[in-house]
């Protein structure tokens, strides 16, 4: 049984921007729909070339892929049948675009099919992969390497809803790892996170409908099940409980609120089950209720509240600071950000925009410098001459140069932000593998072995 840890609690108060970001920031709308045939409540967005972002939407009653760029041009990849609903998206290390979905196979809507689909970028190629009978997404696909897809499954019997946690391999074959029995508990939250010790990790409740004390629990890539700590005291706040694995190699999440802190809290954990608060939300209203994260190149946590504000927590500092305001017109958090290559955060939202209000992606410049790339795994760490290697990482579009020891690679390429496909080059020699963006260079601390 996981131990009962209780919070170290530290005060921090809002101030003002850290982290080097010191410009006014600058909020430009990328895509909002003027109506509800085209493109509304668009979520899931990540970049697939440097300034070229793809999500899915709605569109005339189905799903749609579609792209938009840094400077505003919005394209239709594909529109899924009016039957479809879409649950999640993201771009694999094959290039290809993975999502989860759902469709009714007669007009009574009474039989329905539970799938995972790929296509190419174009929007060419749809490819289906049905799920194990019963199961279908909860929408929280998360990528790890070399090529997989993870997420928590969901099924409804007539005894109540069940969840397991299983894998989506590139080919389309799917299997269920682990089903959470009772005594485990029901994973809530908006995803899984991708820990720096090559687990999961995600947000937990021990009983149906949200009640019973909330937990951080661990699954390994073969379904291994374990909690690691417990919270003190569980707040809900809707279905906003997100987790991310920070370069520190510690998780960060959000709580909406508690009965000691109702303006909410920002939390450390540590993969050995350390808990503790970090900063408090609540000192203006501007400053409440937060209910998203993500890091961004300069180390930093961003996140958005219920109120539409932008914040940032400085990992060096310890301070929490109000980043950027929010109107409605311009959205209505809760909003998913990321950091395009050029450094500035992209956010998307299902509701807010132009009228009438059903969502927007936007850029906000708040002076961040462009990130520079980084690699955290090699897969496989050990290949002959020709021989394919992943470098998994961040940032890492628009690659124009690997090298293996000091010898060039002569194919390569880019094929998600996350990854680079490589081939190991002739006359390779056993070193650091350097790969090279317009942003900078990273020169990795493992070396890789060219076997023999």
């Amino acid at each position: 049984m996981p131990k009962r840890l209780m919070l170290a609690l530290i005060l921090l108060p809002a101030c003002r921007a850290q982290g080097g970001a010191s410009q006014k920031p600058v909020y430009k709308m990328l895509f909002s729909p003027s109506s509800n045939a085209y493109g509304t409540n668009p979520a899931s967005m990540f970049e697939t070339q440097p300034g070229l972002f793809y999500f899915y939407s709605l569109y005339t009653g189905g799903n749609s892929i579609i792209t938009v760029t840094s400077a505003g041009t919005s394209n239709l990849i594909y529109t899924l049948p009016t039957s479809w609903s879409v649950y999640s998206l993201l771009q694999n290390t094959n290039q290809l675009l993975y999502g989860a979905g759902a469709y009714y196979t007669n007009p009574q809507e009474t039989s329905i099919n539970r799938v995972y689909f790929s296509l190419d970028p174009s929007g060419k190629n749809l490819q289906q992969y049905p799920l194990p009978a019963m199961w279908g997404s909860a929408g929280r696909s998360v990528l790890a390497p070399p090529a997989e897809i993870y997420d928590i499954f969901a099924a409804s019997p007539r005894s109540g809803t069940l969840y397991a946690f299983g894998r989506v391999e590139e080919n389309g074959d799917i299997t269920v790892l682990h089903q959470f029995s009772a005594s485990e508990g029901t994973p809530i939250g908006q995803n899984l996170a991708y820990g720096a010790d090559g687990n999961f990790y995600g947000v937990g409740y021990q009983e149906s409908g949200g009640a019973g004390p909330g937990f951080i629990y661990r699954i390994t890539r073969s379904g291994v099940y374990s909690q690691i700590l417990d919270f003190p005291a569980f707040a809900t706040n809707g279905s906003y409980f997100p987790v991310i694995a920070a370069s520190d190699h510690n998780l960060y999440g959000v709580f909406g609120g508690t009965a000691a802190n109702p303006g909410g809290v920002l939390y450390q954990a540590t993969l050995s089950g350390q808990l503790q608060t970090m900063a408090v939300f609540g000192k203006s209203i501007s400053m409440s209720q937060p209910q998203t994260l993500m890091q961004a190149g300069d180390g930093n946590i961003y996140g958005t509240t219920t109120s539409n504000a932008v914040f940032r927590y400085d990992l060096g500092t310890h301070s929490l600071s109000l980043i950027y305001q929010l109107a409605i017109a311009q959205a209505r958090c809760a909003c998913q950000l990321i950091q395009g290559m050029d450094g500035k955060l992209y956010g998307i939202t299902a509701t807010g925009g132009d009228y009438p209000g059903v969502g927007v992606v936007f850029s906000l410049d708040i002076g961040l410098a462009p990130p520079k790339p980084s690699v955290t795994v090699l897969a496989p760490a050990a290949a002959p001459v020709g021989g394919t290697v992943i470098l998994w990482g961040q940032y890492l579009l628009a690659a124009h140069s690997v090298t293996f020891n000091g010898t060039p690679a002569t194919t390569f390429t880019s094929t998600s932000g996350q990854s680079v496909r490589v081939t190991v080059p002739a006359g390779a020699t056993t070193g650091p593998i350097t790969v090279s963006t317009p942003n900078g260079s990273f020169t990795t601390t493992q070396n890789f072995t060219v076997q023999e």
